[in-house]
């Protein structure tokens, strides 16, 4: 379709050049015959004037210094370049000079005056006439007459009337001619650029549009290809731009339904104690049943308020970590130091379960990191392996350097327990609990893990948890900032 369009277009702007080229040509011949045919013979004629006159002032300028005789070579000459006819007459009318009439032997006075006469009388309108004085060494004063016809340039003219036909055929055949091939030539890049510039237009930036005509043309065709490079690559950044707003938006859906969900489950995690709470304190108010014994659900109403307290706390540190104006406080931290603090505030917990917690760890492995996040992330993943282990079982945790990876290893290990693989993926989800039930005598609130995961990317830690055989492994990788001291 677009091809027929084009096609279209080349006809259209073809057909109004070769009109324009043709009517242009065609009024320039027109124009050259015209001023032929009215203004050569005036031109001609002033012309062959000059020439009569300048050659004629020649000779009599000559003549003053030359006879008779010598000078008639001059005339001949004269007579012979410019088709002119001369004679020589003394003051009283007697020709002495005329080649017409020296051949002949005329010397009678009276038949050269009356053959005078009749030149004079027979001389045409469009012809040369002049008389002027003229001197010889040898004569005195004479007067030479000089008489040419312009005959010949008005059979020119009607000769070049009868000819216009002919003319005319040759003058449309070429100029024709001449303007159909100029207007192809110069359309057909006209009409290539036409078909780029659409391409372009339809964002098809397959092909460059080449011209090599070192001129406007090419010029343009070269701008058409640099606005076509910049719009192809614009368009593409601004797909690149769409592909990346429409994953933020994805993002932004993703962060805001897990926000929703987790400002209700924050409500949820509060409002079932406050309700109990309440219950208790209804009960003690009305002193109905059990709740007589005030001393009992008061400390139960402390208990709870601990725990909400505890989940107040963890939800303020992961969004003080959400923030983006938080920032890191590095300093050398010594591990042996860091997990035998964590382990002694740990050993009561493991001790309510006889829980043995083994440690390997060097004296002298250092790291660079925020004593604080640290300490708080693999505090909770040493309490979860306590808390989740049965009685009597134990935690092992041990810290070497891998060397080619430039990275500390801590590897907690707790026994007599393990997890589901599809229960791994969601450990790190907010309020996620493998105890459904999620009752507080078996489990915290959900979101000691969900913490950690958050510290340890904003301290560019890597961990992992695993299923092995008879336990649960919780890796981690710290980067090697490492000052060894030996």
């Amino acid at each position: 379709m677009n091809r027929i369009v084009n096609i279209m277009k080349m006809k259209k702007i073809t057909y109004k050049l070769f009109m324009i080229t043709s009517l242009i040509l065609l009024s320039f011949a027109v124009l050259i015959y015209l001023t032929l045919y009215f203004f050569l013979p005036t031109f001609y004629e002033q012309y062959k004037t000059n020439q009569l006159q300048s050659g004629i002032e020649e000779i009599i300028h000559k003549s003053k210094n030359l006879t008779l005789t010598n000078a008639i070579p001059l005339f001949d000459d004269y007579i012979k370049n410019n088709n002119a006819f001369i004679y020589l007459q003394t003051k009283e009318g007697t020709i002495i000079y005329s080649p017409n009439f020296l051949m002949q032997g005329i010397s009678q006075s009276s038949n050269a005056i009356t053959k005078a006469a009749f030149i004079q009388n027979e001389t045409p309108r469009n012809a040369y006439f002049v008389t002027l004085p003229i001197q010889f060494l040898d004569e005195g004063n004479l007067t030479v007459t000089v008489m040419a016809t312009f005959q010949p340039i008005d059979e020119a003219s009607q000769v070049l009337v009868r000819f216009l036909p002919f003319i005319s055929i040759i003058v449309v055949v070429i100029g024709l001619g001449s303007a159909y091939l100029y207007s192809r030539f110069i359309t057909k890049p006209l009409i290539y650029i036409n078909e780029g510039a659409q391409k372009m237009a339809n964002l098809d930036f397959s092909e460059n549009i080449v011209v090599r005509s070192n001129d406007e043309l090419e010029e343009l065709s070269n701008s058409l290809n640099e606005m076509s490079n910049n719009l192809q690559r614009t368009m593409i950044d601004l797909q690149k731009a769409n592909e990346q707003l429409k994953d933020d938006i994805e993002r932004e859906r993703k962060i805001e339904t897990k926000r929703r969900e987790f400002f209700a489950t924050v409500a949820h995690e509060l409002k079932t104690p406050l309700t109990v709470m309440k219950g208790y304190l209804e009960g003690m108010i009305y002193n109905i049943g059990p709740y007589q014994n005030r001393d009992l659900y008061l400390e139960k109403n402390h208990k709870i308020i601990e725990r909400m307290e505890q989940l107040v706390r963890e939800i303020l540190s992961m969004s003080k970590l959400e923030q983006d104006t938080f920032k890191l406080e590095l300093e050398e931290v010594n591990l042996l130091e860091l997990l035998d603090t964590i382990t002694k505030d740990l050993g009561y917990f493991a001790s309510q379960k006889d829980i043995q917690i083994i440690t390997q760890i060097s004296p002298y492995m250092d790291v660079d990191t925020d004593r604080d996040l640290l300490e708080k992330a693999l505090k909770n993943i040493i309490h979860n392996a306590i808390t989740y282990s049965p009685q009597g079982e134990k935690v092992f945790i041990e810290v070497t350097e891998l060397s080619k990876e430039s990275q500390i290893e801590i590897k907690v290990i707790n026994t007599g327990v393990n997890i589901k693989e599809e229960e791994i993926q969601q450990l790190f989800e907010p309020f996620y609990r493998i105890e459904k039930s999620r009752n507080r005598n078996t489990g915290g609130s959900g979101l000691g893990l969900y913490i950690v995961k958050q510290i340890f990317e904003s301290l560019s830690v890597t961990y992992s948890i695993t299923d092995i055989e008879n336990g649960v492994q919780f890796l981690v990788h710290i980067p090697c900032f490492v000052d060894k001291r030996k």
